[in-house]
């Protein structure tokens, strides 16, 4: 049986996010949550996450992707937010994991840039 090849290119989603309530940017355990759904329901593999709650208040989460990542950096003091996610391949969308995230737990105005990578070369 043959291996299926692989091809150097990705998706990937930055998100510029603002206008969100201090309490839920500042929630470690349900952010982390929402994150995990959102990127397991558009079907990439999560091999292992970290996070960091810095005081006085600020969240750092990170998924580890068989795919690449997903990555959440908030400022609840300022009511904003950064998220990112890159997937390799043509299988997965990461703006579709950055939708379901923000529609079960960021309400807030978004900026949405998407870069496809690897087309080059």
């Amino acid at each position: 049986m043959n291996s299926p090849a692989f091809i150097a290119y990705g998706r990937h989603v930055i998100v510029d996010i603002w206008d969100v309530a201090p309490e839920i940017l500042n929630n470690v355990v349900q952010l982390e949550e929402s994150l995990t759904t959102a990127t397991v329901a558009e079907g990439v593999t999560v091999l292992g996450a970290m996070r960091k709650a810095f005081e006085p208040t600020g969240v750092t989460i990170i998924l580890l992707l068989a795919e690449s990542h997903v990555s959440l950096h908030t400022y609840p003091d300022q009511g904003k937010a950064f998220f990112d996610a890159f997937t390799c391949g043509t299988n997965y969308n990461p703006e579709n994991i950055f939708y379901s995230f923000a529609s079960n737990s960021m309400p807030g105005h978004y900026k949405i840039k998407q870069i496809e990578r690897g087309i080059e070369g």
